[in-house]
Order: structure tokens, then sequence, then C-alpha cells
């Protein structure tokens, strides 16, 4: 796991098209920084350095890949979709579940 700052995300509509693709809203994705998440390293040849796993406010699974920008501590979310069984597990294993 990779120890980075992120205090907001950048949210603008192409990011907001790509989050209803996958049934999910700006505001939900945003929701998993209120909580415990964890920040991954993205897949190789992925966009994207990172990827965080967390929870909106209802405990739905989210994960999202980001990439930087100009400001520091402030990220730009990709997409995001329904996390998989395999990101949700490491949730939980960070969480100590």
């Amino acid at each position: 796991m990779s120890s980075i700052t992120i205090d907001g995300f950048v949210i603008d509509e192409a990011n907001e098209e790509e989050f209803a693709g996958h049934g999910l809203s700006a505001g939900r994705v945003t929701q998993v920084l209120e909580r415990t998440f964890v920040v991954l390293r993205n897949r190789k040849g992925r966009r994207g350095l990172y990827l965080i796993v967390g929870r909106d406010r209802g405990g739905a699974y989210i994960s999202t890949p980001i990439e930087r920008t100009g400001t520091t501590g402030v990220w730009r979310p990709i997409t995001a979709w329904p996390s998989k069984a395999g990101e949700r597990t490491l949730l939980e294993k960070h969480e100590g579940h």
C-alpha cells in the first residue's frame, strides 16, 4: 500500500459520465473519502497511478482509479465502479476484519 495524501477530488463532466456508466454518482464516489479507505498502486498499464477502495455512507464498496492534479492533496477520479470481491477483501484486511 502506498501512503499519499488525499484531501479531495476534482469532479468534472467527463468523470461524472464515467461514474454514471457504472451506476454511481459523484456524491457517492466522494463519500469514500469520509470513511476508511485503502490506497493501492493501480495495475500496470492502467490509467491512474493509484486505486482507492472504500465505502460510501450506505456501506457500498467503491473502487476509484485516480490521477494527479496540479494541487497537492487533490486528485481526479478517472472512473469508479462497485468494487470486485478481491478489492473488497483488500479493504477489509486494512480495516482489520
